[in-house]
C-alpha cells in the first residue's frame, strides 16, 4: 500500500538529516532549485532563499583554490551524465573554512533524459583536519627518520671511534681526542635541539603566549649568550639603541633571535661586522640583521627555508648546520603573524629582515 507523505512533513524529516539535500531542474537554464533542506543555511551560512533566487550563488562560497576543480567536475557531469563525488572547501560569510563532501547524481525521465539533478553535501571538516594532521605528522616522521639514518649516525660513530682511541693513546692525544668528543657532542645536541623544535612546530596544539615587551632587551639578552662565539671570531656586533615595544611570545621570540644571530656569526669571517637594526614603520616593526659573511649562492636562496635544505653549509671556521634553523624560524615568525625575507650576495654578506605587524 502506497503511503502519501505530506510535503511539509517530508521537508521536516529531511531537514533533520545532518546533510544538505537538494534537487535541481535540469531543463532550466540556471538549473533552478526544486528542493533544498534547511541544513544549507547552517552549513553554508547563507539563506535558502538566496540560493533559490540565484541558483549559482553557492559557487561564490567555494574556496578559490578548489573552484576550478569543482566547476570542471560539474561540467563533466553535465556532458557524461555520470554521478560523481567531490571533496572541497567553502568559505563562510564569517570567514571560517569548512570541508565539504558532496555527491551529485542524475535523475532520468521516461525518455532517458536528465530532468533532475540531485545530491547531498556533508560537513567533513573534522575528518579532513584529522587527515591533514596525520599527513603532517607522517611527513615529520619521515624527516626524523631521514635525520636519524644520515645526519645523526656520523657524529655518534665519531664519538665511538674517538672514545676507543683514548684508551690507547698518549696524554697529548687524549686532549685532542677529548676536544673532538666535545665538538661531536655539541653538534649532535644542536641537531637534537633543532629536531625537537621541528617536531613541536609540526604538531598541533602549539600556541603563543604573547605579552608586551621591549624588542631590544631581548636582543641584548641573546647577545650575551653568544659572547664566547663572538670573541672567538673577534666579531664586532652593533646593536640598536632604540626602545621598541612589541607583543610577542618570549620563548619563541628568543628562539627567532637566537637562530638569526647564530647564522650571522656562523657565516661571518673572523674580524667581521654584524649590524642589527630595529625599524618602526607605519604598519610594521622590522628587525634587520646584516652580516658581511660568505653569503648564499643565488641558486640556493629560494631553498633556504626548506626543511633539511640543500642550502645548509659549514660556518667559516667549520661550525655545523642542521638545515632546520631557518625553516623553524620562518614558522615561528609566521606564528607572530610576521614575515621573513632574506637577500644575499655571495662573498659580500646576507640581510635577514623580519617584519611584525603593528
Amino acid at each position: 500500500m502506497a503511503i502519501n507523505l505530506d510535503p511539509k512533513l517530508l521537508d521536516e524529516l529531511l531537514s533533520n538529516i545532518n546533510h544538505v539535500l537538494f534537487v535541481r531542474d535540469a531543463f532550466s537554464e540556471n538549473h533552478d532549485i526544486i528542493y533544498l533542506n534547511d541544513n544549507y543555511e547552517s552549513l553554508w551560512g547563507l539563506t535558502k532563499q538566496s540560493l533559490i533566487d540565484n541558483p549559482a550563488s553557492y559557487i561564490e562560497s567555494i574556496h578559490p583554490e578548489d573552484r576550478e576543480m569543482f566547476l570542471g567536475l560539474y561540467m563533466e557531469f553535465l556532458e557524461d551524465n555520470l554521478e560523481y563525488e567531490i571533496e572541497f572547501r567553502i568559505v563562510r560569510p564569517d570567514g571560517s573554512i569548512r570541508w565539504i563532501f558532496g555527491k551529485v547524481f542524475p535523475i532520468f525521465n521516461a525518455e532517458g533524459e536528465i530532468y533532475r539533478i540531485a545530491g547531498f553535501a556533508e560537513d567533513i571538516t573534522g575528518r579532513k583536519e584529522n587527515e591533514i594532521n596525520i599527513n603532517r605528522l607522517n611527513n615529520v616522521q619521515s624527516g626524523v627518520l631521514k635525520m636519524l639514518a644520515h645526519d645523526l649516525r656520523t657524529p655518534i660513530a665519531g664519538i665511538k671511534l674517538t672514545a676507543g682511541l683514548i684508551e690507547t693513546t698518549s696524554s697529548d692525544l687524549v686532549n685532542e681526542c677529548s676536544s673532538r668528543i666535545i665538538d661531536c657532542c655539541d653538534n649532535t645536541l644542536l641537531m637534537m635541539d633543532d629536531l625537537l623544535s621541528h617536531i613541536q612546530m609540526s604538531s598541533t596544539g602549539v600556541e603563543l603566549s604573547s605579552t608586551p615587551g621591549v624588542l631590544e632587551d631581548e636582543l641584548k639578552t641573546i647577545y650575551l649568550d653568544f659572547k664566547v662565539q663572538i670573541s672567538q671570531k673577534n666579531l664586532k656586533i652593533i646593536l640598536p639603541d632604540t626602545q621598541t615595544k612589541l607583543e610577542f611570545d618570549v620563548i619563541k621570540f628568543r628562539q627567532i633571535i637566537t637562530n638569526l644571530l647564530s647564522n650571522a656569526i656562523k657565516f661571518s669571517h673572523p674580524g667581521g661586522l654584524i649590524t642589527i637594526s630595529v625599524l618602526q614603520n607605519a604598519s610594521s616593526i622590522d628587525l634587520v640583521v646584516n652580516d658581511q659573511g660568505v653569503g648564499i649562492p643565488s641558486g640556493l636562496l629560494p631553498e633556504v627555508f626548506d626543511i633539511f635544505t640543500r642550502a645548509r653549509s659549514e660556518g667559516t671556521i667549520g661550525e655545523k648546520s642542521t638545515g632546520l634553523g631557518l625553516s623553524i624560524t620562518k614558522r615561528l615568525v609566521e606564528m607572530h603573524n610576521g614575515s621573513i625575507v632574506i637577500s644575499s650576495i655571495p662573498n659580500e654578506g646576507t640581510e635577514v629582515r623580519v617584519s611584525f605587524p603593528t
